[in-house]
């Protein structure tokens, strides 16, 4: 059992381990050297003489690594381990040194191959669950997964075996080694195709922590926007595509123009809503994508936020080219669902546009604009209700529908006039005072019911 490093030796080993040593390097058979080491680190760990014993410890190894007798010290990790009274700094120098010597074994030799997974299996077993080597435990598990991974070609069995290690709680291991850990768990369920253990890894990263590591904040929006393509979350690629491109190092990347038009596709797609609203024209105002992307693409943006009714058929003959080579197309389920998407989000600029020019249309007519059947068109009205984009009522017997004149958006320059703000503050205050009096009627028939319960009791 090991225990905490003492605050001093009760003997010191020093000038006993200069002189054992050379005499010790002087025996014909290592197996006999590592005995009289034994009986050194034995002497050493009862004394609490911890640089001494860390010293015999890094003997041992050197020793066994020299002469290739990986099995001896296989069982030495668990023997030395588990001594009673062994210093916790020993055995983490310990297991530091076979640690570092693990690439001695080569990977490409079946029989050193299966030994290195021996090793390492072992380590990981006396190492579990214990802080002072933690950090070790960590490294040889990577070293374990990239075996599998590279030698073994067994990707669910790399992923369980790094997937297994919190080391977002390890105090012990520095900020950069957290976060590589951390990115390498997420590329590995990502290459696994668990999109829902990806994101939980996610979560563990801070992305404010990153400003002063461009190349880990880079690595980590490139796998959040891979999550959020899987999760078909438009505006969060968006808003993670918009953070990519700020960073100094991707824009010498030779895929900075394909992020840009990427933005653009994925703007477009993302539903409509105050926020979506706000970056599309933050995006359409911005000269960086005039400048850099193709003048077709740009123009996207100014077909969806005109207040112009949009024709699929000519979006479908002008843009069809562009979208099978946009970097939108991946597989072909994605592409079939971004291209029902932009179908919807087609007929939903439509439809607020209907909205802001109508105060009455027929069902038929609704559909003919909308190049839709009249129970599709209903459903599309349905849907943009229940979403509080417009406010419509339909009367299915006169097959008309009446729009509702919503109340300005945040984005809109009417709402900066004082009548509109008046407007605005009185409506609020009216509900305020509304609200009031229903918690003051509510307070009143809880006071009778309590006052009626007290007088049944009575009774």
């Amino acid at each position: 059992m090991s225990r905490e490093d003492p605050i001093k030796a009760e003997k010191d080993y020093s000038a006993t381990l200069d002189e054992q040593f050379p005499l010790i390097e002087k025996l014909p058979d290592y197996k006999q050297a590592i005995e009289r080491y034994l009986v050194l680190e034995k002497q050493t760990r009862q004394s609490s003489d911890l640089p001494s014993s860390k010293r015999v410890l890094n003997r041992i190894v050197d020793v066994l690594v020299d002469n290739t007798d990986w099995e001896y010290l296989n069982e030495l990790i668990v023997v030395l381990s588990k001594k009673h009274g062994q210093l916790k700094s020993s055995i983490q120098t310990f297991i530091a040194k076979i640690v570092d010597n693990l690439d001695k074994l080569s990977e490409d030799d079946k029989s050193q191959l299966d030994l290195k997974i021996k090793v390492i299996e072992t380590i990981r077993t006396v190492t579990d669950k214990k802080i002072f080597v933690e950090v070790e435990r960590a490294v040889v598990s990577r070293k374990l997964a990239e075996i599998y991974l590279t030698k073994l070609n067994d990707l669910n069995k790399a992923v369980d075996i790094l997937c297994d290690l919190q080391v977002e709680t390890y105090s012990l291991m520095n900020f950069t080694e957290k976060i590589d850990y951390i990115l390498l768990q997420i590329k590995l369920t990502l290459q696994k195709g668990d999109y829902n253990q990806a994101k939980i890894l996610s979560r563990k990263i801070l992305l404010k922590s990153l400003k002063s590591h461009p190349e880990f904040k880079a690595q980590y929006l490139k796998y959040l926007i891979e999550i959020n393509i899987f999760d078909f979350d438009y505006i969060e690629i968006v808003k993670n595509l918009l953070l990519l491109i700020d960073i100094p190092t991707v824009k010498e990347d030779p895929e900075y123009k394909t992020f840009l038009s990427g933005i653009i596709y994925y703007i477009i797609l993302s539903p409509y809503d105050p926020h979506q609203n706000d970056l599309i024209l933050k995006i359409k105002s911005n000269p960086v994508f005039s400048k850099n992307v193709d003048t077709k693409i740009f123009k996207l943006l100014e077909i969806f936020t005109t207040n112009e009714l949009i024709h699929w058929s000519n979006i479908e003959s002008i843009y069809k080219d562009f979208f099978t080579q946009s970097p939108i197309q991946t597989d072909a389920k994605t592409n079939e669902t971004n291209y029902k998407n932009l179908q919807k989000r087609i007929i939903e600029h439509n439809l607020r546009i209907i909205n802001k020019f109508y105060q009455f249309i027929k069902l038929d007519r609704l559909a003919y604009l909308l190049q839709l059947s009249i129970p599709e068109s209903e459903q599309y009205v349905s849907e943009l209700v229940n979403n509080g984009m417009i406010s419509a009522k339909i009367n299915r017997p006169q097959g008309i529908i009446k729009f509702e004149k919503t109340r300005p958006t945040v984005s809109d320059n009417s709402r900066t006039s004082d009548s509109n703000i008046n407007s605005l503050l009185n409506d609020w205050c009216f509900d305020i005072d509304k609200l009031l009096e229903e918690v003051d009627s509510i307070g009143h028939l809880i006071n009778k019911e309590e006052m009626m319960y007290g007088i049944k009791q009575k009774v």
